[in-house]
Formats: C-alpha cells, sequence, structure tokens
C-alpha cells in the first residue's frame, strides 16, 4: 500500500514537473489553499480576542481581580510550553 502511495506521489510531481500547466495550476490551487487556511485562522483568533475581552469585561464586572486571571493563564502557558519541549526532545533526542 505504501509502495502504491509513494509511486502516485512520484508520479504526479513528475506531471507537475513535465507540463508547466499542470505546474501553475497546482502553484494556484497550493496558493488557495493556504489562503483559505490563513482566513480560518484569523477568524479563530478574532473569535477567541473577542471571547477574552467580554471574560475580561465580565471579572470587572463582578470585581474580580484580572491579574490573578492572567498569571494563572501565564502559569498554564509555561506549562504546556515545557510539555511540548519535552515531547519534543523524547521524539527527536539531539545529536551530539
Amino acid at each position: 500500500m505504501i509502495e502504491t502511495l509513494e509511486n502516485l506521489i512520484n508520479d504526479i510531481v513528475t506531471t507537475l514537473y513535465a507540463d508547466p500547466i499542470y505546474l501553475v495550476i497546482a502553484v494556484i490551487l497550493s496558493g488557495l489553499l493556504l489562503f483559505s487556511l490563513l482566513k480560518r485562522l484569523i477568524k479563530v483568533a478574532i473569535y477567541i480576542l473577542a471571547v477574552a475581552v467580554l471574560y475580561i469585561g465580565y471579572l470587572y464586572y463582578t470585581g474580580e481581580s484580572v491579574d490573578d486571571v492572567v498569571g494563572g493563564l501565564k502559569k498554564v502557558t509555561q506549562e504546556v510550553k515545557d510539555g511540548i519541549e519535552n515531547s519534543i526532545d523524547e521524539i527527536l533526542p539531539e545529536k551530539k
């Protein structure tokens, strides 16, 4: 199965390099796909920002300290970052 998939990918790449029209079409489709992905990521970022602003407004309205929430968020962010770095170090050990 993997060999047939590899042969299929090699055939596609060979066809793209052999005919410039196919290469241009592939580049255009790749650009559209990338643009669409970035557009969705920006929308998600805007929604997350809007929810964060509403949550901070809620905290202000209820009288809770925003600094405690921000400090907790920084702690969780650091823990996630350390976890990712540890996972990467386990998967890809450094060559000496």
